[in-house]
């Protein structure tokens, strides 16, 4: 959070030390960084000329901010070696998770320290020769996820190549079901939908919409393209709405779900794409060619 605060300072301007070295401190909870804005005179000298205008520099004032974090999540950056990769996800309900090798420690920020021991969840990923990262791990509930408790939350995490693990309620750590998920590509998105279900991508733009059945066990079918108003006419007539099919060596870049809209967005290196999407099925409402988009704009700013 930036917030200015202005305040006269004597003009010279504070040197700080740093180093290259990283540190990791969570005793103290969060930083919360303020900008203060000093007015500065120039002073003359009696070798140069120099004129006294005002101006602004800022600073920072550092404040603690938020709870301190759970214990296994101190343990695990604690033990962990300068390069073992790390990576963490907040989810704006509150809930976030940090991927530390094939360990998945969940828990929910700005809790109680009696409720920090009773939602903080670890969890075992499957195992896999790439890194994980918290891209590949998805949280999701029946109830709004801000207010779902730990036995109704259900958590879902892929494998770089493709080995879903889905556990159906994080209460329960030591029961999930595990399957392989076939995406033609290497993993690298996974994306909580409304309904229970997720969507799966791939390195090449493939799209899977994943779900559970009563049983557990994971159920999978291709994300519907195309399949709008506009659904079975020809390319060079769908163009002209926006409608495209996505190029064969397309690399998807980044997928958003927007819950508010019910709508999934997909960024891709040539295309954006969007989708409507209900409990049991998705309907895409444009694929806008932003490659073609931007050559166009650059070469009419350019002549």
């Amino acid at each position: 959070m930036f917030s200015p605060r202005t305040a006269p300072g004597s003009g010279r301007r504070q040197q700080g030390r740093t180093t290259g070295r990283k540190s990791v401190s969570g005793a103290a909870g969060g930083l919360l960084f303020s900008p203060r804005r000093t007015p500065m005179m120039t002073r003359s000298t009696p070798t140069r000329v120099q004129n006294h205008t005002a101006t602004e520099t800022v600073y920072y004032d550092v404040q603690t901010f938020g709870s301190s974090l759970p214990v296994k999540v101190m343990e695990a950056l604690t033990m962990a070696d300068a390069d073992d990769p790390i990576s963490v996800k907040v989810n704006e309900s509150g809930w976030a998770w940090m991927v530390c090798g094939e360990r998945l420690i969940i828990w929910k920020i700005c809790q109680t320290a009696v409720a920090k021991l009773s939602v903080c969840k670890e969890l075992q990923l499957p195992s896999s020769e790439y890194t994980y990262t918290a891209d590949l791990v998805a949280l999701t509930s029946a109830t709004p996820l801000k207010m779902a408790v730990v036995q109704s939350i259900s958590v879902l995490a892929v494998a770089t190549e493709g080995t879903a693990r889905f556990w159906p309620s994080l209460a329960h750590e030591g029961t999930y079901t595990e399957s392989d998920v076939n995406l033609g590509d290497l993993c690298n998105f996974v994306v909580a939908l409304r309904g229970g279900s997720f969507v799966l991508s791939s390195v090449r733009n493939e799209l899977l919409r994943v779900s559970a059945d009563s049983s557990g066990k994971l159920q999978h079918r291709a994300l519907q393209q195309g399949q709008g108003m506009l659904s079975g006419i020809g390319r060079r007539v769908s163009s002209l709405f926006g409608i495209l099919s996505p190029p064969a060596n397309d690399v998807l870049h980044s997928v958003l779900w927007v819950g508010g809209a019910s709508c999934l967005y997909s960024l891709t290196s040539s295309t954006v794409s969007k989708w409507e999407v209900d409990d049991s099925s998705e309907h895409q409402i444009f694929s806008w060619d932003s490659r073609k988009a931007l050559t166009e704009s650059i070469v009419d700013s350019i002549w």
